[in-house]
């Protein structure tokens, strides 16, 4: 499915759930022998350079000996070219263009143009005709966004957890006999502690080695969070043997019921202003204000596609929610029409709790609007 192109034809590509849905999009293209084209261009390549490239090859495809072949090269470049030759240069985060002609079916060919600004930076400058357009580069930058740590720890049990992009899991679990308190007296009672504190400090140990070894690995990993009951967490920090190129990415120390998948829950929550970049956190956040305009401002909010796509075209729609279990055409249609118009876009992805209310309660679409909706009913009665 093609999308028109905004205003500017350049799509700019914000959070991982938007990459991730034009990456399906593109993947579902084939061109005539090679003939679909795929272009990086990293900030830092004058333009000169790239139409100059971009000219070269055009004369070099005029040896192509497959006539539709050497035509769709061709075109494409040209097209290309035409379409480049007002860019001063590149934005800052460089840019990926995808064209060519779509084969449908033999002899049927549908043209495909796009212009993708992405979250992150592209490093590299890189030409490719094929089949298929190349999106190896727009994937790895799903695979290198920022990571969070989670240690959710009481006596004697420990969770050690990731956090990335809009999912988390548990990575590590670790259980060691910690006795309770003894409240006999005597030397007994002396002895029973100073075993108890000798153990608590092995265990503190072994969870450190734990969370030494999995997050050192992790090359993004932007901070941590220690969580759980009681004083243990403060315990383990100053006494657990952490190391201290890990305890300097210690954000937040907070409450947390237990170490297991709801005290994970519960950290990363108590924990959200710290953790505010995670695009979980993000998603989170959005679900939190639609309920809050679905209970206190219901006259500012409509919801299902029908509403929303019409809250868009009038320009009412000052922030519309989409959720990504939709599809990814149907997000990028979404995405596409909002650029056009100038308004933001949130996605609630997959891996979010809260996706499943957004698409059971409100069809999957909301539209957070900057006027009462009874303006949107007044002009559908007026043009009915």
């Amino acid at each position: 499915m093609a999308f028109a192109r905004p205003p500017n034809g350049v799509y700019h590509l914000k959070t991982p759930v938007e990459l991730r849905a034009f990456i399906n999009v593109l993947k579902k293209f084939r061109g005539y022998a090679t003939t679909l084209i795929t272009l990086y261009i990293n900030s830092e390549r004058p333009m000169p350079d790239v139409l100059n490239l971009l000219r070269s090859e055009w004369s070099t495809a005029s040896n192509i000996k497959d006539k539709t072949t050497r035509t769709h090269v061709q075109d494409t470049l040209e097209r290309i070219i035409n379409n480049l030759k007002g860019e001063a240069k590149a934005p800052e985060n460089g840019m990926a263009v995808f064209a060519g002609f779509h084969m449908i079916s033999q002899g049927n060919y549908e043209w495909v143009y796009y212009v993708v600004v992405p979250p992150q930076p592209i490093n590299t400058f890189k030409y490719i005709c094929d089949t298929v357009f190349h999106t190896e580069l727009l994937e790895d930058q799903l695979h290198s966004g920022v990571v969070y740590g989670v240690i959710v720890i009481e006596r004697g049990e420990a969770v050690i957890a990731l956090l990335k992009n809009s999912r988390w899991e548990v990575v590590k679990t670790v259980e060691f006999f910690v006795p309770g308190k003894h409240h006999a007296g005597g030397q007994s009672a002396n002895r029973f502690k100073r075993q108890t504190e000798h153990l608590a400090e092995t265990f503190y140990k072994l969870v450190a080695e734990e969370a030494n070894r999995v997050f050192l690995q992790i090359p993004t990993l932007k901070g941590i969070i220690v969580a759980g009951p009681g004083p243990t967490k403060e315990d383990f920090l100053e006494e657990g043997g952490l190391d201290y190129r890990l305890k300097d990415k210690v954000l937040a120390v907070v409450p947390a019921c237990c170490a297991n998948e709801y005290g994970v829950m519960e950290a990363i929550k108590n924990a959200q202003e710290q953790l505010k970049e995670s695009e979980y956190v993000k998603a989170k956040e959005t679900m939190e204000r639609v309920m809050f305009y679905a209970v206190k401002k219901s006259d500012y909010i409509v919801y299902g596609k029908e509403k929303v796509m019409k809250a868009l075209e009038t320009g009412l729609a000052e922030v519309v929610i989409v959720a990504e279990e939709l599809g990814e055409d149907v997000v990028l249609e979404v995405i596409m029409k909002a650029e056009e118009k100038g308004v933001k876009v949130e996605v609630v992805p997959k891996g979010v709790e809260e996706s499943a209310t957004l698409v059971k309660a409100f069809g999957g679409f909301v539209a957070l609007l900057n006027a009462p909706s009874w303006l949107l009913e007044q002009q559908q009665t007026a043009q009915a």
